[in-house]
């Protein structure tokens, strides 16, 4: 943790904000970057859900063990520790490709390597935000609010800033630019690291503890129940659905890019209007909205809309995905103890990421054998489910009206 002053006590929040938007505007970069590279170079749907996979697989266990990690080394510790590795794995592979060694398994390795300690990276900035939001007097549900529009915002800039880097320069480029993202995260991540102040250690939740902490909230625990079916596109849209759509109506990267921008900015808006007025929202209206707007997002594609409309149809969709993602990383922050907290978000994680990657392989090989209609009208038909289990399961006394009002009661049933 930082040194602080009356004068730099937002210092450490800032700071923290910063690494995030860099991650985040990588993270994004390589959204279109890796999955675009896999179809340019293998043309194989296969290869690109493959790839996929192993960028995913990995968090399934690194988010449980990262959790420990960090409790043992320190969050600051464990970020900088995590991005410096990040590194010098992703700096391997404009090597490789400049040598012509650039082979799809050894992309794919490296990628599986990389991703391993991705997770507990971005597990230590979530379990900095409570400590840097209190330094700086802002509401947490403020800066859960500010992360998601980061998010929303770099999910414009790296989708658009990646099309037209591969478009202009080409493949090699990109690569260097997004190795280039990495060394200014690992700088911020020293800075972080260098001006911490003395861990002061406290008592180690066993994940037994945990796992009954979470299992007697039902504050707690329905909410994150509700959230995992939105992971099933989580990372599937944009490494294996949308780079397949572009590729098979022979579209450009640019477009691509503009797709995920469009996305990313809606994103943006809804997560500033969450940050602004949270305690306006409620649960289930929001869980209905964003459920709806995945379900648009797949059927704007499925009937190959003209380019303007699916555009306009990927911003609107953006919206509730914003305010959603910021609303649920509140609930868990606010109702975990401090010393629960970073392996309920490893627990969190963990599901989110064996969602998100069994999807990524199971879609590349339904879209294999079934074609990209089939597959799209299958997701449709999925969310529609979903949609009518959210109006369903709306009760009077909604999961964020209450914690956000100040009120700990806890659901029974």
């Amino acid at each position: 943790m930082l040194l602080l002053t009356k004068q730099t006590n937002k210092t450490p929040l800032k700071l923290i904000l910063t690494t995030e938007a860099f991650s985040s505007l990588t993270n994004q970069f390589m959204q279109i970057l890796l999955p675009w590279y896999i179809l340019s170079t293998t043309g194989s749907v296969l290869w690109t859900g493959f790839v996929g996979f192993c960028a995913l697989l990995p968090n399934i266990f690194s988010s449980l063990f990262g959790a420990p990690v960090i409790d043992k080394l320190g969050r600051s510790k464990t970020m900088l520790s995590c991005e410096v590795i990040q590194l010098v794995l992703l700096g391997m592979i404009p090597v490789l490709i400049a040598g012509g060694r650039d082979w799809p398994w050894l992309i794919g390795l490296i990628i599986f390597l990389s991703s391993f300690f991705d997770a507990p990276g971005q597990l230590a900035r979530t379990a900095l935000s409570p400590t840097f939001s209190r330094y700086a007097d802002v509401p947490l549900s403020k800066t859960s609010g500010i992360i998601e529009a980061f998010d929303g915002i770099m999910s414009v800039a790296g989708p658009l800033l990646g099309g037209a880097i591969i478009a202009m320069y080409g493949l090699l480029a990109a690569w260097i630019v997004c190795v280039l993202f990495c060394v200014v995260i690992v700088t911020l991540c020293i800075i972080v690291f260098t001006n911490r102040r003395p861990r002061q250690l406290r008592p180690l939740a066993s994940y037994r503890e945990v796992w009954q902490n979470l299992k007697t909230d039902r504050t707690l625990w329905e909410p994150i129940l509700f959230t995992i079916p939105t992971f099933i596109l989580g990372q599937s849209w944009e490494l294996v659905l949308l780079p397949t759509y572009i590729y098979e109506h022979g579209f450009t990267s640019v477009y691509l890019g503009f797709l995920g921008a469009a996305f990313g900015l809606g994103a943006f808006v809804g997560a500033l209007i969450f940050a602004g007025k949270s305690k306006k929202f409620t649960f289930f209206t929001l869980l209905t909205l964003n459920y709806l707007g995945y379900l648009i997002s797949v059927l704007v594609l499925y009937f190959n809309l003209p380019r303007v409309l699916v555009l306009a149809a990927n911003a609107l969709c953006g919206l509730p995905f914003g305010a959603f993602g910021a609303m649920i990383i509140s609930i868990i922050l606010l109702r975990t103890p401090l010393p629960f907290r970073s392996k309920t978000l490893g627990l969190y994680a963990t599901a989110t990421y064996t969602v998100e990657s069994i999807c990524v392989l199971g879609l590349a090989a339904l879209i294999q054998f079934v074609g990209l209609q089939s597959t799209l009208l299958t997701v449709s038909a999925v969310f529609g489910g979903l949609i009518i289990l959210s109006i369903w399961a709306r009760r009077k006394e909604d999961f964020w009206t209450v914690l956000s009002s100040g009120n700990k009661k806890v659901f029974t049933k």
